[in-house]
């Protein structure tokens, strides 16, 4: 079978497959335009009138040696649906592929096509794009900006407009909410003002306009001014609670202490800086908060003297002014029962209910009386010194010489408990 040449088979398949490749590029959709630009042109030109427009020179329609085929002829008489081909001599070789010949119309469908792809998208992403980059920007440091939480789904079609409504005049709170239903975006532009703190004094763009959903909508709220100096009220007297209220709403500060106070409980007995002074907000005043009552002062009693006086009495004086007592015995040469000693000393001051230490003689000491009888005078008065007693000599007349200067008796008795300091009398023997 004769192979048919290139250009033959190019003139048969350019419609067709043309087609084909548009679907498989751009879709059905851009195919079918492809498809209706192609047959504004029919597969063969008509039958020229004048037989002067037959041929077009090549020379005016310059053509590549590679795309041109010889002139084409109508089909003969009763041969309408046959297409003759002419087959040319082609020397044998590898076959080589040329792109087809696309006419002025399927350029024109084919660009159409690319515009189409190409802008369709671009055009629905700068639609669904933020308007937050065009929105104005404060001129304040600190801006605080809220987003309305809606869910926006990205559609081709323009965003639909809201109304901004009429602001000034309300809370920062109200604002946002209204903002928030329309679907606008809030933020939020702080100036000092003596007006009431968050509330709207100014908003851009103005109340009506209509603007798209997502629009910025600036609003200018007032922030409360804060004074230079604040005034100290007075809160002496008042319970802590009120006054530290009262201190902490004019913008001062509170440091309490509690003190011993005769005021009554939990009031404000001083407070540092005093009333009606200027101070810088913030400042700490410290206030004296009357705590438990202080203990009565002790009562103070002066202890009289007690030595020499009978324990009884001592005792009695001590329970009168109210103060208490202890007792110690001790021998004495003072008659027993005498005090003897105290402790503190007369003159001191002692609080109610303190003792007072007395020292109370039993008497003298008992000891046993030495015999001397038979000794003479100076032997026994040595002995009877030394256990402890006085000695008192009597004389009696002897006719005996060798009983003369002897105790012949004593009083008491050698060996009886006498007490110690006490009178023994002795006898002493005188001749003649």
């Amino acid at each position: 079978m004769s192979e048919v040449p290139i250009q033959s088979r190019l003139l048969r398949r350019r419609d067709g497959g043309l087609q084909d490749a548009a679907v498989g590029v751009f879709g059905s959709a851009s195919a079918g335009i492809i498809s209706r630009a192609m047959n504004r042109t029919p597969p063969y030109p008509p039958e020229p009138d004048d037989s002067d427009d037959v041929t077009i020179a090549d020379d005016e329609w310059q053509v590549a040696e590679q795309y041109r085929v010889e002139p084409r002829t109508r089909p003969a008489a009763g041969d309408e649906g046959t297409i003759v081909i002419q087959q040319d001599n082609v020397p044998q070789g590898p076959v080589r592929r040329f792109p087809p010949d696309l006419g002025p119309g399927l350029l024109l469908a084919l660009l159409g096509v690319l515009l189409i792809v190409v802008l369709v998208p671009a055009g629905i992403w700068l639609a669904g794009r933020d308007d937050d980059e065009s929105a104005p920007t404060p001129t304040t440091d600190t801006v605080d900006t809220t987003t309305a939480t809606t869910t926006t789904q990205r559609t081709p079609t323009t965003p639909a407009a809201s109304t901004v409504p009429e602001l000034t005049g309300l809370t920062l709170e109200e604002a946002r909410a209204l903002l928030q239903q329309e679907n606008l975006v809030v933020r939020i532009r702080r100036i000092a003002s003596e007006g009431p703190a968050g509330e709207v004094l100014e908003q851009s763009p103005e109340p009506g306009a209509r603007i798209s959903a997502g629009t910025v909508v600036v609003l200018t709220v007032s922030k409360a001014s804060i004074p230079e100096r604040v005034k100290v009220p007075s809160v002496e007297g008042l319970l802590t609670s009120e006054a530290a209220s009262l201190l902490r709403q004019a913008g001062l500060d509170v440091e309490l202490r509690t003190i011993r106070s005769s005021e009554p409980e939990r009031t404000v007995v001083n407070q540092n800086p005093g009333p009606d002074e200027e101070v810088a907000p913030r400042t700490i005043v410290l206030l004296e908060i009357a705590g438990p009552p202080p203990p009565p002062a002790p009562v103070m009693i002066e202890v009289p003297r007690l030595v020499g006086l009978k324990a009884a009495e001592a005792r009695s004086q001590l329970l009168k002014l109210g103060l208490r007592f202890t007792q110690r015995p001790v021998e004495s040469t003072q008659p027993k029962g005498t005090v003897v000693r105290q402790s503190p000393p007369a003159g001191t001051e002692l609080r109610k209910s303190q003792a007072v230490l007395l020292t109370v003689s039993t008497g003298p000491a008992r000891v046993s009386v030495p015999d001397v009888i038979g000794l003479d005078e100076q032997a026994a008065r040595d002995e009877l010194e030394a256990a402890g007693f006085e000695v008192q000599v009597d004389e009696q007349a002897t006719d005996v010489v060798d009983e003369s200067g002897i105790v012949l008796d004593q009083n008491p008795a050698g060996g009886s408990s006498q007490p110690k300091g006490s009178v023994v009398t002795i006898t002493v023997g005188l001749f003649g």
